[in-house]
């Protein structure tokens, strides 16, 4: 059960917040490493204009692009993530009553654990996410775009051009993204959620809790995800040889040197912006929905 609240309460969030996620997927990839010293003329510059350019180019259906893969990849992802810390923080792994000081290190570890977990369930998901939400029919400066006529398309066509190996493309970045973004984010989390408690106006409402806690865990989130989100982005979205390997990037580490090399640390946060306007409030609707349907549970089966 705890399982499919973890999921149920990520679908809901994720229903608002594709939107900016779309952005975020279109700003990483533009100007891909293209030096910053050598602009070229951008359409996704700033939250305004990108989301004037996406309307204009692909209409209002466009900020919604990539809906049902980013349901299947929250739902598989913050099943596996939200299930898993919530199952080991039912054991009292996540704190140690002999050493308080070590609570806050127990959440980082099991949320990163957690993180570990849900990467490998949901990465087939992630990559037929980012390719659909990378495409244009307008003037778009991507240096690729995987055209497919929709998710089982996506997967039927990844499958057959490089395999299973297609549909885990940019793994180790995913793992790394999603191990850095849960700890900080469930660390965080349960950190404010017990400072918060201890006020009476937090006490009298779980929902208040939850909304005050997530909004802290989605800035930590979005500040130490976002090197990781772009180089997920980019190795996902790249072009492959025939035999299924990258064109552009050999592995997580060669994508970080060349990001750093072309675009500076710069490059690290293209999108974080609409990141940042994507995970605080996904954050918060996610874990705000985790709250809540959890507290339905208890009430239901008492």
């Amino acid at each position: 059960m705890e399982f499919l609240l973890g999921g149920a309460s990520s679908m809901c969030a994720v229903l608002f917040t594709n939107p900016l996620d779309v952005l975020k997927t279109r700003q990483q990839l533009e100007g891909e490493l293209i030096a910053k010293q050598n602009p070229t003329k951008r359409s996704y510059r700033g939250i305004r204009q990108s989301l004037l350019t996406v309307v204009q180019t692909d209409g209002l259906r466009g900020l919604q692009k990539g809906l049902p893969a980013a349901l299947l990849f929250q739902f598989s992802m913050n099943s596996v993530r939200l299930g898993t810390y919530q199952t080991v923080d039912n054991l009292g792994w996540t704190k140690s009553a002999n050493h308080p000081s070590l609570t806050p290190l127990l959440s980082v570890f099991w949320g990163g654990c957690a993180g570990l977990v849900s990467a490998t369930a949901s990465c087939p998901f992630y990559v037929v996410k980012i390719q659909l939400q990378a495409v244009t029919s307008g003037s778009y400066t991507a240096r690729f775009q995987h055209h497919h006529n929709g998710t089982v398309s996506a997967f039927v066509n990844i499958y057959r051009q490089s395999g299973v190996r297609g549909l885990f493309r940019g793994y180790p970045a995913s793992v790394a993204r999603l191990v850095v973004g849960s700890a900080a984010e469930m660390a965080s989390f349960s950190v404010c959620k017990q400072l918060f408690l201890r006020y009476e106006v937090f006490q009298e409402s779980i929902v208040l809790t939850a909304l005050a806690s997530s909004t802290v865990a989605g800035f930590f989130t979005s500040v130490l995800m976002s090197p990781c989100d772009v180089v997920t982005t980019r190795m996902t979205n790249q072009a492959v040889s025939a035999n299924g390997k990258g064109l552009l990037y050999t592995n997580i580490f060669d994508c970080f040197l060349k990001i750093y090399r072309s675009e500076g640390i710069h490059g690290y946060y293209k999108g974080f912006v609409p990141m940042y306007l994507r995970v605080a409030p996904h954050t918060m609707l996610n874990l705000t929905f985790w709250e809540f349907f959890k507290g339905l549970h208890e009430q239901w089966r008492i």
